[in-house]
């Protein structure tokens, strides 16, 4: 009976959490499991943007839910995210003894200070959506010291650091999980159904929202990102593909797949015209090989989808007789994602059962790399992802392990050692990187690992 109550379980390892909680609760739904919990998951906000609010609104609707406390640089952006979800006159923590005088059995959080999350006892999951990878990679880092779940949702930090975080998580027997929500793990989700029922993956991926312009800066989006009530360098990331390229690597290096060609095919066809295209030449497609990942232009965005085939006659027969399509390659497709709204899903998943919802489990296929923008000079500093300087792009992990290319997440604030002329993949030896808790993270990923 000690372990009827949630908070006995909370503390354990999650092979063991995940074993009595299942003896508990039995083989219920979701949401009657979250619905018939003793106590409410308690999580912690980190970044209380646009998707930051979304996640507080939607969790203070989810049954068995609790949201205690929240990090923002912006101070009011907090103390917003907690009024959108319900809770006033949360407390304000500005320092250690701050959070020595807050009752946290009745009172919420908000703090500048992140690092002030981990003093807050009880906390079951971080939740970080800053979108910044240099502070993906802390919280995610010291979530998993202090033995914490954290789901992410920033995937610029996962590409770059993502398998040795895995890692780390599974050794201190918590989880590390990129969220629910958006492309990457509504993709992951698409193809564990389809391997499970034995189908071929021919290629997945996503529909671009908007035409890709490399060049794209927050200067020349500046007006459109203001009608859209957008930041002008998260427009510019999407925009000029690096999202794109973000997305797509996580998505492979999570499945094992891998990509046709550099910075993949993205071809600009209809919803009908998929399995036709995005499949093998030898059946009329563009591909040279399986098991790829890609993205489309046209009417399929906001989206995702996997195209796949079964070696089974009656199952073919059966995929035609339900109009799928007309085979061999049939296209599956969901037409949405839901960005921060799927988060608790995440939540839920990685504190009563310890899985995550995407992570990198086995050694990465793919590389997101740096390509520069203009002509850049000697001395010059790379602005990151969404600036002036450089766009992602996508390349095997051993062609860029082979040509030493700089993976897109460690550009920021690397300095130029020469001239590179515009639109040409930087290599580690042009830069000088500055050190931070990202570039260690690789460094022990890449020797530890290869």
């Amino acid at each position: 009976n000690r372990f009827t109550n949630f908070y006995c379980t909370a503390n354990l390892d999650v092979e063991t959490r995940q074993t009595y909680y299942k003896i508990i609760k039995g083989h219920m739904y979701l949401y009657e499991e979250l619905k018939n919990l003793d106590r409410p998951i308690r999580i912690a906000l980190i970044g209380a943007g646009f998707m930051g609010q979304g996640i507080a609104e939607v969790v203070s609707s989810t049954p068995g839910m609790e949201l205690v406390a929240i990090s923002d640089k912006d101070i009011k952006r907090a103390e917003a995210a907690f009024e959108s979800a319900g809770s006033s006159n949360p407390k304000y923590c500005g320092s250690k003894r701050d959070l020595e005088l807050v009752d946290f059995n009745r009172e919420k959080v908000v703090t500048e200070n992140y690092n002030f999350i981990f003093e807050i006892p009880g906390i079951d999951i971080i939740v970080e959506a800053t979108g910044i990878p240099e502070i993906g990679a802390e919280v995610a880092y010291k979530s998993i010291l202090e033995n914490i779940n954290i789901a992410t949702l920033t995937v610029e930090t996962d590409v770059t650091a993502g398998y040795i975080l895995t890692k780390l998580s599974k050794t201190s027997g918590v989880v590390y999980t990129v969220c629910t929500g958006d492309e990457p793990a509504a993709l992951r989700e698409m193809y564990d159904f389809f391997k499970t029922l034995g189908f071929e993956i021919i290629s997945c991926g996503k529909g671009k929202n908007n035409p890709l312009d490399n060049h794209a800066t927050p200067e020349t989006l500046e007006k459109t990102a203001k009608s859209k009530g957008l930041n002008p360098r998260i427009l510019t990331e999407f925009v000029d593909g690096s999202k794109t390229m973000i997305e797509m690597s996580s998505v492979a290096n999570s499945c094992s797949l891998t990509i046709d060609r550099r910075n993949m095919h993205g071809p600009a066809v209809d919803i009908d015209r998929i399995a036709s295209i995005l499949c093998h030449k030898s059946d009329g497609g563009i591909l040279t090989k399986t098991g790829v990942v890609d993205y489309v232009v046209g009417d399929l965005a906001p989206g995702v989808f996997v195209v796949a085939r079964h070696k089974g006659k009656v199952v073919d027969e059966t995929l035609r007789y339900l109009k799928i399509g007309n085979g061999p390659n049939y296209l599956f497709y969901r037409p949405y994602h839901l960005t921060s709204i799927e988060v608790p899903i995440s939540i839920a998943y990685a504190v009563l059962y310890g899985k995550p919802s995407l992570n990198t489990s086995t050694a990465p296929t793919t590389e997101v790399i740096t390509i520069s923008k203009k002509d850049l000079k000697k001395g010059d500093s790379i602005d990151g992802i969404g600036g002036f300087t450089v766009y992602g792009g996508i390349e095997t992990a051993s062609k860029a392990r082979e040509l030493n290319l700089l993976p897109l997440g460690l550009s920021e604030g690397a300095i130029l050692k020469k001239d590179i002329s515009a639109d040409t993949p930087i290599r580690y030896d042009d830069v000088e990187i500055r050190e931070s808790t990202l570039s260690i993270l690789r460094k022990l990923q890449d020797k530890m690992y290869g």
